[in-house]
């Protein structure tokens, strides 16, 4: 699991309740063309098949964290949501426990166990699962 720095996303002026809920994903400086959810890319990663971005909305009161998989071709393949409804998921840390299989620690407290499958082994499975541990 490799930490890089080469995916950024649009930045949004004004006041924060009239931003966009997506914001556009960028690869190296260019535009890839497909939108994500939230505001900034808290942490990233490469591995051998996938990228994974682990995205919040820079609301730390009620934040949420996006996971998103991209492939080699920088598509995505997969996401999950943590969202905020009168909660909140600062994440502080994501530990590779195996191959594909992640600890995610919020607010110094919450931990979760995330599972990327993929490539997919199975066509109808889901790519990211996960399990409050």
């Amino acid at each position: 699991m490799n930490i890089i720095d080469k995916f950024s996303l649009q930045e949004h002026d004004g006041e924060y309740e009239n931003r966009p809920l997506k914001s556009l994903l960028y690869c190296c400086g260019e535009a890839l063309g497909v939108k994500v959810p939230g505001y900034v890319i808290d942490k990233q990663f490469e591995l051998e098949n996938y990228f994974l971005l682990f995205i919040s909305w820079d609301c730390p009161f009620e934040e949420g964290c996006e996971i998103v998989v991209l492939n080699k071709l920088n598509k995505i393949v997969g996401s999950y949501s943590f969202t905020a409804f009168y909660s909140s998921y600062n994440l502080d840390a994501v530990s590779e426990l195996s191959r594909n299989h992640y600890k995610l620690t919020f607010n110094e407290s919450a931990h979760y166990e995330v599972l990327i499958n993929y490539p997919k082994k199975n066509l109808l499975s889901r790519v990211v699962r996960v399990r409050a541990l």
